[in-house]
């Protein structure tokens, strides 16, 4: 994709392979701006080129200050995983204004789009042009069998068959980032023939994004080469900053919500293994300070205002998942720095109750479990043994619920399900960050100790496979605390060696002051650009409008595309 800025009119023209997007404002109509839309055989626009801009792809369109912007992601991109993968990592973004104003970069202040440029390319944000990173490979197979767009969750380049088809029009909108602000170019396609359409849909000019982490490597396992990945994906429907979004909104959708998906692939085999985690789902809200504890609020009354969003969030959850089986590590201590998280656990119990009773499926389908990491590590001297003790608590419920196993056709390289998971661990502690983890690495640990040798892959404990798998964990929570706290997890050092060492609490202690000033010092800011971008902020702009360029006088449709 190139990206034309003519030098007088700072006019913007977008092309991908022959295809032409060429924007020009409405005179005295802001936000409403017209598209010369040139699919390829016919004549490209006329205009003298100013600076070119080699780029990726468009992740929308907003308007901030009163100004239209069109966000393009240019190099440098950074590709992540394996060898035969196509996922890339956002590193650089550009805001270009589409109503001929000159303006500085969004790299300096006083750009409107600074701290917008800053959430996109913190290294948080990725995509694929070969398949759905925002689909698990589940939901990907039952597109497949609906006969829509749908593709190999790892590119392969032996795969038999022709290959996966892109799919920018698709995907699971919870965890696609840009939803929002993709909204004037689906608008803008939509009003496109259908086989114009279909040639714009083969370029980048929609780029969806998810928030999260990807992260994927091979290793051997005796003769046979394996692949291992964890893809976490973030929903935006209630994201933000930590203090700033706890809880749980009217509509059901809890703070730091995160789908994290597990696959391992062999020869003729990929396991796919999901658990979500995400705030306590009751309306709370803490309030920090510099020093001294969080305080922490339940609104009153509990079942009167939490009840309603509950039942959405968990009706949610079984309709995609299935069975749910709540994890919930908040400390039960009656007393001291963390007498608040127990209030609000048995709060969460008592009003899944009332749920549960007034929806019997609820009642049938979500099992409700507190488990205290806490009280692991005073009786068992450490970190040391709580994945063991994790494992040994949830075993029969990982039996149960299993992974999706599928096989590959060797004739059209579809897959083929051999058996679908049967339900997902729902993990929180009160940031579900550190604990949840922790908890979600030892639920997927224990899953592949029984998987691996089903797959002839032999004793998952002890292998290469290990020791990627601690590896992409830990960088998966890292990058989650990231996001949402402004630093990596308490729990990461453990996670990747499996022992508890000095240096990680002098990490611990480091990564807390951390987290204290991003919550006083960026997290406002963070969180507006955050609300902005999923559309959540009350007092945004309108979404420009994309109008279709009318054709020539004298020609009633639009250009036909030429078929070679």
């Amino acid at each position: 994709m190139l990206v034309y800025v003519t030098g007088a009119e700072n006019r913007i023209t977008v092309e991908d392979t022959g295809f032409f997007l060429d924007f020009r404002p409405f005179e005295g109509e802001p936000g409403r701006i017209e598209v010369d839309v040139r699919p390829p055989g016919t004549p490209p626009p006329t205009f003298d080129v100013g600076v070119r801009v080699d780029a990726r792809g468009c992740l929308g369109a907003v308007r901030m200050k009163g100004f239209t912007f069109l966000a393009i992601v240019i190099p440098p991109v950074s590709s992540v995983g394996c060898e035969d993968e196509e996922v890339e990592q956002i590193r650089e973004v550009l805001f270009y204004c589409l109503e001929g104003h000159h303006l500085p970069l969004a790299r300096t202040p006083a750009h409107p789009c600074y701290h917008l440029r800053k959430v996109l390319t913190d290294g948080a944000f990725y995509y694929s042009k070969t398949f759905d990173l925002s689909s698990r490979l589940a939901t990907r197979i039952k597109a497949q069998e609906q006969l829509t767009e749908a593709c190999i969750p790892i590119a392969r380049a032996d795969a038999p068959g022709p290959a996966p088809s892109p799919s920018f029009h698709k995907g699971t909108r919870e965890f696609v980032w840009n939803t929002f602000i993709l909204k004037p170019l689906r608008a803008l396609r939509n009003s496109l023939n259908p086989q114009i359409q279909s040639a714009f849909d083969s370029r980048s000019f929609i780029l969806p994004v998810i928030q999260g982490y990807y992260g994927a490597a091979e290793v051997k396992l005796g003769s046979e080469k394996v692949m291992m990945a964890v893809i976490s994906r973030r929903g935006w429907a209630r994201a933000g900053t930590r203090f700033l979004k706890r809880g749980i909104d009217d509509a059901g959708n809890v703070a730091n919500f995160a789908e994290t998906e597990t696959i391992l692939q062999t020869k003729d085999k990929t396991l796919s293994f999901v658990q979500v985690r995400g705030s306590v789902p009751l309306l709370w809200s803490e309030v920090p300070h510099w020093h001294g504890p969080v305080e922490l609020h339940l609104a009153e009354p509990v079942d009167a205002v939490s009840l309603p969003p509950l039942l959405s969030h968990f009706r949610y959850l079984v309709d995609e998942y299935s069975k749910v089986h709540i994890y919930n590590l908040l400390s039960d201590l009656p007393t001291g720095s963390l007498a608040a998280e127990a209030l609000l656990g048995q709060a969460y119990s008592a009003i899944l109750g009332l749920a549960q009773a007034k929806d019997p499926n609820l009642a049938d389908k979500v099992v409700y479990e507190a488990h205290s990491i806490h009280k692991d590590e005073m009786m068992s001297g450490g970190l040391a043994r709580v994945p063991s003790i994790i494992a040994l608590d949830l075993e029969p419920h990982v039996t149960e619920f299993g992974a999706t196993i599928a096989g590959i056709d060797p004739t059209s390289g579809k897959y083929i399900l051999t058996s679908p998971q049967k339900g997902a661990f729902r993990v929180n502690c009160r940031d579900c960050l550190d604990r949840s983890n922790l908890g979600e690495f030892s639920i997927s640990a224990a899953m592949l100790e029984q998987q691996c040798p089903k797959l002839g892959l032999g004793p998952f404990q002890g292998s290469t496979l290990e020791i990627l798998h601690r590896k992409l964990f830990a960088d998966s929570g890292d990058a989650l605390a990231e996001i949402y706290a402004g630093s990596a997890t308490m729990s990461s050092s453990f996670v990747r060696t499996g022992k508890t060492t000095a240096r990680q609490m002098a990490e611990n202690a480091a990564n807390s002051e951390k987290r204290e000033i991003q919550s006083v010092l960026h997290d406002k800011d963070k969180n507006r650009a955050t609300e902005i971008l999923t559309g959540q902020y009350r007092n945004r702009e309108q979404p420009p409008v994309f109008v279709v360029k009318a054709p020539p006088r004298g020609c009633k449709t639009a250009p036909r595309l030429r078929l070679f």
